[in-house]
């Protein structure tokens, strides 16, 4: 089961898949995969996802993956087909931003940034205990 959160942000759609793994080795496989995707966040969320569309995909062991969807064109002759340019970021590091310490004081491996505080996810518990305190920070 894909467990997803659906974000719209800076003209993107970002797309959290906890614990879901893309099939990386194959080419082909990996485009039907983000093709049920697709469908799947068409049908659900009555999301207009044609045309060409850059999709970024970052993937961390411990949390799954991060998409970045991001409609770049239309065919003028095809407007209903969809096009994909994928590429792939393997082992990224994922981390929880949080606007306080409060609630992540028993960590030694607390960053500060900018009057931030970033925790990297590197355990399961660190999801499940944090989820709802912070944000997911990826490709930074």
């Amino acid at each position: 089961m894909i467990v997803m959160k659906i974000e719209v942000k800076d003209g993107k759609i970002i797309v959290y898949l906890y614990q879901y793994r893309f099939s990386f080795k194959d080419k082909e496989i990996l485009h039907k995969e983000i093709k049920t995707l697709f469908i799947k966040l068409i049908r659900k969320y009555n999301l207009e996802l044609f045309g060409f569309n850059k999709v970024n995909i970052y993937e961390n062991k411990i949390y799954g993956a991060i998409l970045e969807i991001e409609n770049v064109g239309i065919d003028n002759f095809y407007p209903e087909i969809i096009d994909l340019k994928i590429n792939v970021y393997n082992d990224v590091s994922f981390f929880f931003e949080f606007d306080d310490d409060y609630n992540i004081l028993n960590y030694h491996d607390i960053q500060m940034e900018n009057n931030r505080y970033y925790l990297e996810i590197k355990n399961n518990d660190d999801i499940i205990n944090y989820i709802e305190y912070g944000k997911i920070i990826y490709k930074k």
